[in-house]
């Protein structure tokens, strides 16, 4: 009995090993992915774009977080997520700029849209949203290593420095006495390009190099200041009475009103072109108004930079970010047209803006 209950025990145990070896043989099922388990684009159900603006008090960059705003609600819509703006004004103040993201952060945006006119404090600004862990879009003007939406500088003074060549050989005869330049050079290196290719435009269809056309260069900061930017001009107008060929060229609108309206003060007219980088409202009001009069002026218009479309650019922009992926650089630089009495109805009819 003893033994034959030994026997029945040694087969019981040896069964149970081969069964477990067996089970142990065997791969693992894979398992179903669980319920709730979602790629990052789904899990991205809403964004908030902290958006920093330049200077609100300056009518032509008001279009920017107009159409920033417009763009995020159709982009909402379209997508079936939530896509909020948080809108501020830097005020063209660095502290303010610093102030505002700091106040920008503590509301969990998701990702920063910088506009700010003070390069030296966009480092501060860049390492504040890296510590954050908050992506940034710079505007215009670099922040950190951040994606740059905005202009191609160079392409744009280029073909402001183009247009006043033609203007010169028509008018002129190809003769330029000085040149004169309305800037802001606290918008950093980067900017200055959009001035410095004036010259390169300006060489390549005239007699000058850009050599001597920096020798009868005057530079002056006007500080986005239209009365200020007038009464520069018309120092420089009244300094210099024995110059009748002078190009002048200006970094926005606001300069080319200021040194439109010293030409007219000083009677010069004949004396200056005027061309500008920026087709606001006061650059398409000007051009109209040569139109509607049949008689051309001493500004002649401006290099487009479609303030009033940077949404277009920037918001597509601003959910790649939030999304962890970097935006193609060249879908987010600005083309730029030459804008004047002879193609203003194209770009800018009149009917849709002259409200």
């Amino acid at each position: 009995m003893k033994k034959w209950l030994s026997l029945f025990m040694g087969a019981m145990i040896f069964a149970m090993v081969l069964c477990g070896c067996s089970k142990q043989a065997e791969p693992a099922a894979e398992q179903p992915p669980a319920e709730n388990s979602q790629t990052e684009e789904e899990e991205l159900t809403s964004i908030t774009i902290g958006y920093a603006a330049l200077d609100e008090s300056q009518e032509h960059l008001i279009p920017v977080g107009d159409n920033i705003e417009k763009v995020a609600k159709e982009m909402s819509e379209e997508l079936g997520i939530e896509i909020r703006v948080i809108r501020v004004d830097n005020a063209g103040d660095g502290a303010k700029a610093v102030e505002n993201v700091d106040n920008l952060l503590l509301q969990g945006i998701d990702v920063l849209a910088e506009f700010n006119l003070d390069s030296a404090v966009n480092d501060t600004i860049w390492e504040k949203c890296q510590d954050a862990g908050v992506p940034v879009m710079a505007i215009d003007i670099p922040v950190g290593d951040a994606p740059f939406m905005g202009a191609n500088n160079y392409d744009s003074g280029w073909k402001c420095g183009d247009a006043l060549a033609d203007l010169v050989n028509e008018n002129w005869d190809g003769q330029i006495d000085a040149v004169f330049f309305e800037h802001t050079p606290e918008a950093g290196e980067v900017v200055q390009i959009r001035m410095d290719s004036i010259l390169d435009g300006l060489a390549e269809k005239t007699d000058y190099t850009v050599d001597d056309l920096k020798a009868m260069t005057t530079t002056v900061s006007m500080g986005d200041d239209a009365i200020l930017a007038q009464q520069l001009c018309a120092d420089f107008l009244t300094a210099n009475p024995d110059k009748h060929h002078i190009v002048i060229g200006s970094i926005n609108d606001i300069g080319a009103q200021g040194a439109f309206a010293a030409a007219q003060a000083a009677g010069r007219e004949d004396d200056v072109f005027i061309v500008n980088h920026g087709v606001s409202v006061s650059t398409r009001e000007n051009i109209y108004q040569q139109i509607d009069s049949g008689e051309k002026n001493c500004w002649r218009g401006g290099v487009s930079y479609f303030l009033e479309r940077y949404g277009e650019y920037i918001v597509p922009g601003c959910i790649e970010l939030a999304k962890g992926n970097t935006p193609d650089a060249d879908s987010l630089l600005m083309d730029h047209i030459f804008i004047d009495t002879d193609n203003i109805e194209e770009w800018y009819p009149q009917a849709e803006w002259a409200q």
